[in-house]
């Protein structure tokens, strides 16, 4: 089953459930109040199947305005304490909500892809390997051919010496911590993520010129060093961390040339 199958069904379960409790508070004297509340948890649910943790972020925070703007203007038949706790309620919902969607998103994007086609998934970090970025960037570049959407690819290495005195389980464990945590978890929904090989990861960012990339990389390689700090590990050499940032179709020959070694790495999905 892929992803957008398991976000359709999560949805029309959503829908059933929420058309439900709206039936059910039909003879509610807080009627109005009541069916936008529960109309809301569809949007955050939504947003965050849909777009992953930032889009689960964006839709609570619209659906708790708009809840709260309807409270005010449609619970006049409750007193003010009665209609607060409701309100305080809703909006615990819509948290729980919006962080179980987004989470799902983030986690079950890629064990998707994995139990569908088990090449294309790194067993390290659960991120795509290069074959499937490679499909990725021949699927965008036709995107571009047609529709004239720019993307942008960015590649970051961690100096392979600075984890070299790590055991193999702990060299691991930090790999898979920075791709799932820190790299999986400082972009868009819309982005894909990648593990080329060894300590080297890429980012894909849909829709977005290299400046737009650039503001992105630097966040993710901030993190990245806060992590290896916070681990022990030396992030002050100069190069620890190595960044490139390609734009397509500025950098069109570059990007095309990557994709055909990508497509014919031979690269294993294991730490030595």
């Amino acid at each position: 089953m892929k992803y957008s199958r398991f976000e359709l069904l999560a949805m029309v379960v959503g829908v059933c459930a929420v058309a439900g409790t709206i039936a059910a508070t039909v003879s509610s004297t807080n009627r109005v109040s009541d069916i936008f509340g529960q109309a809301m948890i569809l949007l955050v649910l939504f947003g965050g199947l849909h777009y992953g943790r930032k889009g689960a972020l964006a839709s609570f925070v619209a659906a708790t305005a708009i809840y709260a703007v309807v409270t005010l203007v449609f619970s006049t038949d409750i007193d003010r304490s009665t209609a607060l706790q409701i309100f305080l309620l809703r909006t615990a919902v819509f948290a729980i909500v919006a962080f179980v969607a987004g989470e799902l998103n983030v986690r079950l994007k890629y064990l998707f892809i994995k139990l569908e086609h088990h090449d294309y998934v790194d067993d390290i970090t659960s991120l795509y390997n290069s074959k499937y970025l490679a499909k990725l960037i021949d699927k965008y570049i036709s995107e571009f051919d047609r529709y004239g959407t720019k993307f942008s690819l960015m590649n970051i290495t961690v100096n392979d010496e600075v984890l070299h005195p790590l055991k193999k389980k702990t060299r691991n464990k930090v790999i898979r911590d920075i791709g799932n945590s820190v790299i999986r978890g400082s972009i868009r929904g819309a982005d894909e993520a990648a593990r080329i090989e060894g300590t080297t990861f890429a980012v894909l960012f849909t829709n977005t010129n290299f400046d737009g990339a650039t503001c992105a990389t630097l966040r993710m390689k901030s993190k990245v060093a806060g992590y290896l700090d916070r681990h022990g590990l030396d992030a002050r050499r100069e190069d620890c961390i190595r960044t490139v940032i390609l734009e397509y179709p500025k950098d069109k020959d570059t990007v095309e040339v990557l994709g055909v070694n990508l497509r014919e790495s031979r690269h294993k999905d294991t730490v030595a």
